[in-house]
């Protein structure tokens, strides 16, 4: 593969989805599915949100291509293919069905439960954790619960940060490309397949899905995308046993994971049910110190580039050098989100819904 296949992959994912995604559009207008204002929403007017279908059918008409006309592929992904399929579609009718009529979190946490269950049959474990400076620890049977808890985890990951035009997509696009970027190093073809389709569609989506957005790609779209994202993950370290590998995806998927980890913490300290959604999201506190929602996005796309620059970085440099600048990177992003968190009171009651 070399980069005309890249481009062909992601051209093709890109395509199907420009070309659906407009027709479902139009199809919510007509019969009145629609994300209404209200609540912890920030839009303010009546939103078409299934255009996580023209994602879902743009990524695997792209993989679709690839199998067909790149024999390594195939052969990469014999064992795995079919339960990576179940478990996606799993995830995709969930979410699907959600934003049609609302699931309850326990059916949604259920059904991700399920497709990690048949990840992990299918041989898509974490078998072991790598800790800087100290090297791999195998889990032994803490395999099917940590794996399970990082699948759910980064399935939901996307999700989260979807609460403002552009953002998910335009945050899947960037980490996608880094890891892209380290699949060609490592030469994985899977990843590199799936990262390429990752971009195409995203891009296609966020044509229509920039502010303002005509168009939302719903759960069936993120949870999709983050289901992705933790297949891709646990590839990582299953075809290659080094630590950039096993933390490259992390690093590249910093924001939805900071946003996830932060989210928890918060919900779970103040009492409240971890899955219940609310508008107390990194991207809220952002838009109450006077910063436009286009402002935003962009801030959270400058800080996944950081993040996608130095998970790129840990192939390239000296990993302990990458993992010092990217710990003080850390630092100064958890002080800026502790001075927006700590605004006051009444400063936030006018800008959060």
């Amino acid at each position: 593969m070399n980069w005309s296949d890249y481009l062909k992959i992601a051209g093709i994912a890109a395509a199907v989805a420009a070309i659906l995604v407009p027709v479902i559009s139009r199809l919510c207008l007509r019969y009145g599915i629609l994300d209404m204002p209200g609540q912890h929403k920030r839009h303010r007017f009546p939103t078409p949100n299934l255009g996580g279908i023209g994602i879902f059918l743009g990524f695997w008409a792209a993989v679709l291509f690839s199998l067909y006309h790149y024999p390594g592929l195939a052969t990469e992904l014999h064992d795995v293919l079919y339960y990576v399929v179940a478990g996606g579609v799993i995830i995709f009718i969930v979410g699907l069905v959600d934003d049609l009529s609302r699931l309850s979190a326990t059916v949604k946490l259920i059904s991700q439960f399920i497709a990690g269950m048949i990840l992990y049959l299918g041989g898509l474990k974490i078998t072991f954790l790598f800790v800087p400076f100290v090297g791999p620890i195998q889990l032994g049977f803490l395999s099917l619960p940590i794996t399970l808890l990082w699948i759910i985890g980064v399935t939901n990951s996307i999700n989260l940060i979807d609460g403002l035009d552009g953002l998910a997509a335009g945050v899947s696009a960037i980490a996608a490309l880094a890891i892209l970027f380290v699949g060609i190093f490592f030469q994985l073809y899977t990843v590199m397949t799936f990262t390429c389709a990752i971009i195409g569609a995203c891009l296609a989506f966020l044509y229509f899905n920039h502010y303002p957005a005509k168009i939302f790609m719903g759960d069936n779209g993120s949870l999709f995308l983050g289901y992705l994202f933790a297949v891709i993950s646990i590839l990582f370290p299953i075809k290659s046993y080094t630590t950039a590998a096993v933390f490259v995806p992390m690093v590249a998927l910093g924001v939805p994971i900071l946003e996830t980890v932060v989210t928890f913490i918060r919900r779970t300290a103040s009492g409240g049910k971890f899955y219940r959604a609310d508008n107390r999201h990194l991207f809220h506190y952002l838009a109450a110190s006077g910063l436009s929602k286009s402002q935003v996005v962009w801030l959270f796309y400058l800080v996944s580039a950081a993040f996608a620059i130095s998970s790129a970085a840990m192939c390239i440099f000296d990993r302990r050098l990458v993992f010092t600048i990217l710990t003080v990177f850390m630092v100064v992003i958890f002080g800026l989100l502790l001075k927006f968190q700590i605004t006051p009171k009444r400063h936030r009651e006018n800008h959060l819904p």
